[in-house]
C-alpha cells in the first residue's frame, strides 16, 4: 500500500516511537523510510556573517545526533532509507520533503497534547496534519 514514509525526527521521545513504528511498517512490505530533521535559524540580532553560520552549522549537527539512533534502527533492520535535513519551519519543510521525495506516508510522533491545546499552540503536528499532502499517521506514546 506504502511505498515511502517520511519520518520526521527531533531527538524527542515521541519521535523515536514515531521512528520505531515507521520501522515496523517499512519490515512488512518493500517500503523505503525518509528521515527527515530540520532546524530554524531565528534570531534576528545574530544578523549576517560568521555569526550565523556557526550557528546553523551548530544547529545541523544537532540534527544529525537526532537522526542517528533512526538511522541505525533503520540499518540493523535491513530497511532502504536516506536521511534529510533542512532548514526552515518545521511543519513547513515536512510538507515540502513529503513532495519532493514523493512520500506517500508520513509518520510523525505527537507532543501528547490535547486537541485544543495543540491548536492554541498551534503544534508542528497540527499544522502537518492540516497541509499534508499524503496521509499522516500521528504517533503517540501510550498513557
Amino acid at each position: 500500500m506504502y511505498t515511502k514514509i517520511l519520518v520526521p525526527v527531533d531527538g524527542s521521545e515521541n519521535a523515536a516511537l514515531a521512528c520505531a513504528h515507521a520501522v515496523d511498517l517499512a519490515k512488512s512490505g518493500d517500503m523505503e523510510i525518509v528521515l527527515l530533521s530540520c532546524y530554524q535559524v531565528r534570531s534576528a540580532r545574530i544578523g549576517a556573517g560568521s555569526g550565523k553560520k556557526l550557528i546553523a552549522a551548530s544547529l545541523e549537527s544537532k540534527c544529525k545526533e537526532s537522526l542517528a539512533p533512526c538511522e541505525a534502527l533503520c540499518a540493523e533492520n535491513g530497511l532502504k532509507y536516506k536521511s534529510v535535513i533542512r532548514r526552515g519551519t518545521p511543519s513547513a519543510v515536512i510538507v515540502q520533503v513529503a513532495e519532493e521525495e514523493n512520500c506517500d506516508l508520513i509518520v510523525i510522533g505527537s507532543r501528547g497534547l490535547g486537541n485544543i491545546a495543540g491548536a492554541v499552540m498551534g503544534s508542528v503536528t497540527n499544522k502537518v496534519l492540516k497541509d499534508a499532502p499524503v496521509p499522516v499517521l500521528v504517533v503517540r506514546k501510550k498513557a
